[in-house]
C-alpha cells in the first residue's frame, strides 16, 4: 500500500502566539516569487514548473502591510524526508525592496515538492513547485564535484545539517587507483583538504565546490584564473620557506604563496626575483636606476666584488658605485661602468693616479715619475 508522506518542517508566526488570536477580516493579498539568480529556473507559462537544488528564491508578499499579522508554512513532499533548508522571513528594504519576503535555501540532495503557505487572517494564499536535479538533463548534481580527469566529476554523497547550516561529505583516499594526498578547493583561496570527512558552512551562497585530487608528492599547483602559484609537499602548502625545482630557488610566502616581487628581505639578507618567481643568482639586476648584484645564494652583495675580470664596489644599500670611494682611508675611482680603474683618471680637469690594487697615490711620485700632491692631483 502506498503511503503518502508530508511533512512540515518549518512554521513561522510574526505576531507572537498567533493560534491564540482571535479571528480576523481577510485582506487580499498575492505572493510572487523573486530570483536572485534565475539560472536552473523552468516556467510554464506564467507559473514556475521546476528549479535545481542548491538554490534559494524569495517569495514576496504583495500588498498586505508590514502590520498585519502572517503565518507561514513550508511543506515537503519529496524523495527524502531528512532533508532540511533554511526559511525565514526577511527585510530586504536595506538594498531598496520593499515588502515582505519569505526566503528559503534548498539545499543539494533534496528532490521532490515544496508548498508554502501565507495565512492573513482568514486569507491563504499557496505558491508550490518541484526540485530537481538539473532541470535540463535530469543528471544529478551535488554540493561537492570531485574531479577526477578530463573534465570527469563524481558527485559526493553529501549531507546537509539544518541546524549548523553545514554541508559534510568523505573525500575519497584513491581515485583511479592512485593515492590521494589532498584534495585542492579553488572556490575563493586556494586550500588543501585531507581526505576524509570535510565540512563547508553555508553563508548565504549555493554555489557548489569542485575539487580536483593530488597525486604526487610534491607539485607545484596554480590558481584558477590568476598567475598565483602554490607548491605543495605530500598534500601540505610549503608556506614561509624556500623551494627547489630543477636547480632554481623560489620562496613561498607565509600564505603559500610564490613570491615573484623583486626583493624579500629574509633571514638578514635580501634577495631578488624576476617575474617568474626564479630567485636571481650569481647576475646582475637593474633595478630604480641602479646596478646590484645578486651572489651564488642569491644574497645581494655589498662591499668589494670581483667579477668578469673586474673589481665593483656596491654600496651598503646594494647599489653599484660610480666615481671616488674611500674604503679604509683609501680613495677608489670606479668608471661609468662600474669598474675599478687603474693608472692615470682624470676627474674636474685634474690628473689623480691609481695603483694597480686601484688605490689613489697621494704625496709621492707616480711610477712615470709625476708628483702627485696630499690631495691625490698631480
Amino acid at each position: 500500500m502506498k503511503v503518502s508522506k508530508k511533512i512540515t518542517l518549518f512554521s513561522l508566526s510574526l505576531a507572537g502566539l498567533a493560534m491564540f488570536a482571535l479571528p480576523q477580516s481577510a485582506k487580499a493579498f498575492e505572493l510572487q516569487e523573486v530570483w536572485r539568480v534565475k539560472g536552473g529556473v523552468v516556467y510554464q507559462g506564467d507559473k514556475i514548473l521546476r528549479f535545481n537544488n542548491g538554490h534559494d528564491i524569495d517569495i514576496k508578499v504583495l500588498d498586505l502591510p508590514k502590520t498585519e499579522k502572517i503565518e507561514w508554512k513550508v511543506t515537503l513532499d519529496g524523495q527524502d524526508q531528512t532533508v532540511n533548508f533554511l526559511a525565514q522571513e526577511v527585510d530586504r528594504s536595506n538594498i531598496g525592496e520593499e515588502g515582505r519576503y519569505l526566503n528559503f535555501y534548498v539545499p543539494y540532495g533534496y528532490r521532490g515538492d515544496i508548498k508554502v503557505e501565507a495565512k492573513s487572517g482568514n486569507e491563504v494564499k499557496t505558491w508550490s513547485t518541484k526540485v530537481v536535479d538539473d532541470v535540463y538533463n535530469g543528471g544529478k548534481s551535488g554540493y561537492y564535484h570531485i574531479e577526477e580527469s578530463n573534465d570527469q566529476y563524481t558527485y559526493l554523497d553529501t549531507k546537509w545539517d539544518y541546524q549548523t547550516k553545514t554541508y559534510t561529505a568523505t573525500l575519497p583516499e584513491t581515485v583511479n587507483g592512485q593515492k590521494v594526498y589532498a584534495w585542492v578547493d579553488d572556490y575563493e583561496e586556494l586550500k588543501l583538504e585531507k581526505p576524509g570527512v570535510i565540512s563547508h558552512s553555508y553563508r548565504g551562497g549555493g554555489a557548489f565546490k569542485i575539487l580536483y585530487p593530488i597525486v604526487k608528492a610534491e607539485s607545484w599547483l596554480k590558481k584558477n584564473y590568476s598567475e598565483t602559484w602554490y607548491y605543495q609537499k605530500q598534500g601540505q602548502l610549503v608556506k614561509d620557506a624556500w623551494v627547489k625545482d630543477k636547480g632554481t630557488w623560489y620562496f613561498m610566502n607565509d600564505k603559500g604563496v610564490m613570491f615573484n616581487q623583486t626583493w624579500l628581505y629574509q633571514g638578514s639578507n635580501w634577495y631578488a626575483f624576476k617575474s617568474s618567481g626564479t630567485m636571481i643568482a650569481s647576475d646582475w639586476l637593474y633595478d630604480n636606476n641602479s646596478w646590484y648584484y645578486l651572489k651564488d645564494s642569491g644574497s645581494m652583495a655589498t662591499g668589494w666584488l670581483k667579477n668578469g675580470g673586474s673589481w665593483y664596489y656596491l654600496n651598503k644599500s646594494g647599489s653599484m658605485a660610480t666615481g671616488w670611494v674611500k674604503d679604509s682611508d683609501s680613495w677608489y675611482y670606479l668608471k661609468n661602468s662600474g669598474s675599478m680603474a687603474t693608472g692615470w683618471v682624470k676627474d674636474n680637469g685634474k690628473w689623480y693616479y691609481l695603483a694597480s690594487s686601484g688605490n689613489m697615490l697621494r704625496n709621492t711620485y707616480t711610477p712615470d715619475g709625476y708628483y702627485v700632491d696630499d690631495s691625490g692631483a698631480w
